[in-house]
């Protein structure tokens, strides 16, 4: 249930991204001659005015094939023809689907504000060597009991009462009960009494997840923030992967694809359904942001060329498009082949 729940949900995110590109094609009057649902084999279609709206069998997502966008002959320069629209229309269209995944992501924030999360005190990091890794403790493990003597922390724990209770227990054991997933146990671990620099004297890293609803307008206004701080963060964090990605190999390893993704969506899942949801919408706001980047494939490259047409004032040649974007999409191909391989990698290690 759980993998189908995630396949469902990154599948919506990519086919809610066509939508745009179909909305507002649909909006200047352009022919969308298929909007599909998951990818060919089609297994069922239908036919209303000039576009097939069709079901197929594989469940990713989706895809929107718009009138004259490849245009190779003059049949295909007509009034309802992609190409025949004006420079900011066409450009509006190939940027739409970006705008949808950015909207998408404030709606699923603002519910999630509404909403409100469940308090815990999760695991954020384990020290290497520490008492915490000897335990076999994992990040974002939730810390639902910490005991010490006639000491006892209960759910929902602040992490200050935690570092008091474990300082406190300085050379000690302290019994922590954790959740992972389903899964509820008992840990005992030691205080160390001089704790490497930086560890602390168990060796993990806190933070406290989760706040109480904020209502529906404080809700929308939170999300509204929440998707800017998202976008703002995503963007820098990938200008400092590419000034890094050169000179430092371990920048990959910031990088998840979508074996990647789908992991994390899983443990995300098991720790309810709103923090699920605050993870989807994430995973929204970074597929807009990775659109936008001006790479041949991506939107960002469409939107490139488009300058291009309006600055020299003609069209950028379509055997020029063909042979970037081709060569565009070979290295997306190789870098995801490259970053699935690694992701796998990482399941059995």
């Amino acid at each position: 249930m759980t993998v189908l729940i995630v396949v469902i949900s990154l599948s919506i995110l990519i086919l809610v991204h066509e939508l745009g590109h179909f909305l507002a094609a649909r909006f200047f009057g352009v022919r969308v001659e298929e909007f599909g649902i998951g990818f060919p084999p089609r297994l069922i279609s239908k036919k209303i005015g000039k576009t097939v709206y069709s079901l197929n069998l594989l469940p990713f997502g989706g895809f929107v094939k718009i009138f004259g966008e490849n245009f190779e002959d003059e049949e295909k320069i007509s009034p309802d023809s992609f190409v025949f629209q004006p420079v900011w229309r066409r450009a509006i269209i190939v940027l739409a689907g970006i705008f949808m995944n950015i909207f998408l992501g404030w709606l699923i924030l603002s519910f999630v504000f509404m909403s409100g999360m469940p308090e815990h005190l999760a695991i954020a990091e384990i020290a290497p060597d520490s008492p915490a890794q000897a335990v076999g403790l994992e990040s974002g493990d939730i810390i639902i009991k910490a005991s010490f003597k006639e000491t006892v922390l209960s759910d929902p724990i602040k992490s200050r009462e935690l570092i008091e209770l474990v300082n406190k227990a300085a050379g000690d054991n302290i019994l922590f009960t954790i959740r992972r997933g389903d899964k509820i146990f008992e840990v005992e671990i030691q205080s160390r009494s001089n704790p490497p620099f930086g560890q602390g004297p168990v060796g993990i890293a806190l933070v406290e997840m989760g706040f109480p609803p904020q209502g529906f307008f404080g809700g929308i206004v939170e999300g509204l923030k929440a998707t800017f701080n998202v976008l703002k963060n995503v963007s820098f964090g990938f200008i400092a992967f590419l000034g890094s990605v050169f000179v430092d190999k371990s920048a990959f390893e910031a990088v998840a694809g979508p074996v990647g993704i789908f992991s994390i969506a899983a443990k995300a899942s098991n720790l309810g359904v709103v923090y699920f949801l605050q993870f989807i919408a994430i995973i929204s706001l970074n597929l807009a942001v990775l659109n936008l980047i001006p790479f041949p494939a991506l939107d960002g490259g469409r939107f490139l060329l488009l300058l291009v047409e309006k600055i020299k004032g003609s069209p950028v040649s379509l055997k020029f498009q063909i042979v970037v974007n081709s060569f565009g999409f070979l290295i997306l191909i190789i870098f995801m082949i490259l970053v699935t391989i690694r992701d796998i990698s990482r399941l059995f290690n």
